[in-house]
């Protein structure tokens, strides 16, 4: 009796890799660089997906840079009130000194914004009035515009190219101090003249 030698046909071939899949589990075999934001669905990573430290900050939208809002700072020193400045207050002029008058500012003062003590104003020695040179006071500034200490002005005198000392006191004079003659008839200018007061 002989035995019949079976035969390899393609029904045996398919239903042989098809038992092979079936016991073996599925794979796929993917290639590099293959898959791209068109294969994957919305929301499909996540964080847990992503490695720690693996992104840069320009990675992230602007919102999600933005870091916790830190600890409040120490409060800062008062700020300085800037107001609105004073009017022009009439100076009151020493016996013998008048307003040069021909056009210029009459003589004044006031605090502007920051609390500064602003001096303005064109005199003139009327004739008979005390001598020109030496230590002559030219007027009295009120309490609140007088400086802690005595300060110390180089101002414009006398008709032609000159300058004298004006002393600002403590007690509100305005001495002004002229190293020689002063032509006729004699001007001095306080604009200019600027300090803190007391």
């Amino acid at each position: 009796m002989h035995l019949r030698r079976p035969q390899l046909t393609y029904a045996n071939v398919i239903s042989s890799l098809a038992l092979f899949v079936a016991l073996g589990g599925t794979s796929y075999a993917v290639a590099r660089n293959s898959v791209g934001s068109a294969q994957l669905r919305s929301n499909a990573v996540t964080s847990a997906k992503v490695k720690n430290r693996s992104l840069l900050p320009s990675d992230l939208s602007p919102s999600a840079r933005i870091g916790q809002r830190g600890r409040r700072g120490a409060p800062g020193p008062p700020g300085v009130f800037i107001g609105t400045p004073e009017p022009w207050k009439p100076l009151a002029l020493a016996s013998g000194w008048d307003f040069f008058g021909g056009g210029h500012q009459q003589p004044g003062f006031r605090k502007d914004r920051q609390g500064l003590v602003h001096l303005r104003g064109l005199l003139t020695l009327m004739t008979g009035g005390p001598a020109a040179v030496g230590d002559v006071t030219l007027a009295t500034l009120p309490v609140g515009y007088r400086p802690s200490v005595r300060t110390i002005f180089a101002i414009s005198t006398g008709q032609g190219v000159a300058f004298a000392r004006l002393n600002v006191d403590p007690d509100g004079t305005l001495k002004r101090t002229a190293a020689g003659e002063v032509a006729e008839p004699d001007y001095t200018s306080l604009n200019g003249v600027t300090f803190w007061p007391e």
